[in-house]
C-alpha cells in the first residue's frame, strides 16, 4: 500500500482521489485544522481538500513563453 500524501503533500493533481483514502469525518477534520491555522486561507488555497476553489486552477494569461511562441499549451 501507499498514501496519496506521501513526501509532497496533496497538490490539485490528487486532492479529487482524497475520499478514496479518508472517511468524510477525518476530511472534515483537517480542513477544521487548517482553517484554525490558517483562517484567511492565504495558504495554497484550493490545493489540499476536494471541492474547494482552486484559484491557481484559472489562467491568468498566456506564459511569457507562451507570447513569444517558445511554448504552447495546445
Amino acid at each position: 500500500g501507499g498514501s496519496i500524501t506521501g513526501e509532497h503533500g496533496v497538490g490539485m493533481e490528487k486532492r479529487q482521489h482524497m475520499p478514496a483514502m479518508f472517511a468524510e469525518t477525518d476530511l472534515e477534520v483537517m480542513a477544521t485544522l487548517r482553517r484554525g491555522l490558517d483562517p484567511a486561507e492565504l495558504a495554497n488555497r484550493g490545493k489540499m481538500f476536494p471541492g474547494s476553489e482552486a484559484p491557481a486552477l484559472h489562467s491568468r494569461g498566456p506564459h511569457p513563453l507562451e507570447q513569444q511562441g517558445i511554448i504552447s499549451r495546445e
